[in-house]
């Protein structure tokens, strides 16, 4: 069980973290919504959020999936040792 415990608590976080995203780009939506005199509801503006979440994850993960194969891991070097 070792090997899954690190695994849950990672994608625990990042689903807490994505789902702090989206509530409060859609409050910071309906709100500048209201302020411009252009008021959506917030099934409109957490449907936009969702949108904004997904598409900036999916730019992350394509910039870090770049950068990985940009800059693979250094093997260790068999002669040093450890």
């Amino acid at each position: 069980m070792p090997t899954t415990a690190p695994r849950t608590s990672r994608a625990r976080r990042e689903a807490v973290s994505l789902t702090a995203w989206w509530a409060v780009l859609t409050l910071a939506l309906w709100l500048l919504g209201h302020a411009t005199g252009h008021p959506a509801g917030l099934t409109a503006s957490a449907a936009s959020a969702a949108v904004m979440v997904a598409i900036g994850e999916t730019g992350d993960w394509a910039r870090r999936r770049r950068k990985a194969r940009r800059h693979p891991p250094e093997e260790p070097d068999a002669s040093t040792g450890p």
